[in-house]
């Protein structure tokens, strides 16, 4: 597991302050500045915090992303609804288990994980593809089977072949890293719908960097069988 990083907000220093006047203003040319750069800044963030002796184990680096990315997405619509006065469960099918768990469901969810133009889907699979990817992970699977396991032991666990697992369960990598990253991502993106823009564009990085020491099509196939279960996750109680 990672150490927890200081969770508080970062302090408004003046480099913090040039950073938004200067994604402000270059956000009128391109609207993905923030993201863009926000990626980068995530991407070193996790390399550095997941580098030990032996280099960066890229199957942990992606299945830390991919929870990222995948709960980012439920982030957004809690945020959208926040906004608008709704109760931030509102564009949500909320489903219980006997365990007691609650998960997140529903077709606005699922259109930021593979329906939209920066789906989560449709920016690492270009990057994939770019790589090298000949082919994608069955992605209606992966949702039919993240929805049957709900409540088991199987739930989260991405299946993949025994020496490419992670060093921990997506949960756990989300439960640290995303209270911790989670101010600069709204230093660098304070509209929530670029939450796992950011989060994507990372994972773009991960995948290109990675792709001497894992095929492109099971570094995809990864960060899906994290984000999709990730997505579902009522993070405050897990």
């Amino acid at each position: 597991m990672l150490e927890q990083q200081k969770k508080e907000d970062p302090q408004m220093d003046p480099r913090a302050a040039a950073l938004i006047n200067a994604i402000r203003e270059r956000s009128k040319e391109d609207p993905l500045v923030g993201a863009k750069l926000g990626a980068k800044e995530v991407f070193q963030r996790l390399l550095e915090g997941m580098k030990d002796s032996k280099g960066v184990h890229i199957e942990s680096l992606l299945t830390a992303l991919g929870a990222l990315v995948g709960y980012a997405c439920q982030a957004d619509l809690r945020a959208q609804a926040l906004a608008k006065g709704m109760p931030e469960t509102a564009p949500f099918q909320v489903v219980g288990t006997k365990d007691g768990k609650y998960y997140f469901f529903g077709d606005p969810l699922n259109n930021i994980l593979a329906g939209d133009q920066y789906s989560v889907w449709s920016v690492v699979g270009g990057a994939a593809q770019h790589a090298g990817a000949k082919e994608f992970p069955d992605l209606n699977e992966i949702f039919q089977y993240t929805a049957s396991v709900l409540g088991s032991e199987q739930f989260g666990i991405p299946r993949v072949p025994e020496n490419h697992k992670p060093g921990d369960i997506p949960l756990n990598y989300l439960k640290v890293l995303w209270p911790a990253l989670f101010p600069t991502i709204k230093l660098f993106c304070p509209n929530p719908t670029d939450w796992p823009i950011l989060y994507s564009l990372a994972i773009q990085e991960a995948i290109y960097a990675g792709k001497g020491a894992i095929d492109p099509d099971l570094a995809f196939r990864i960060v899906m069988e994290s984000a999709i279960p990730m997505s579902k996750v009522d993070l405050a109680n897990s």
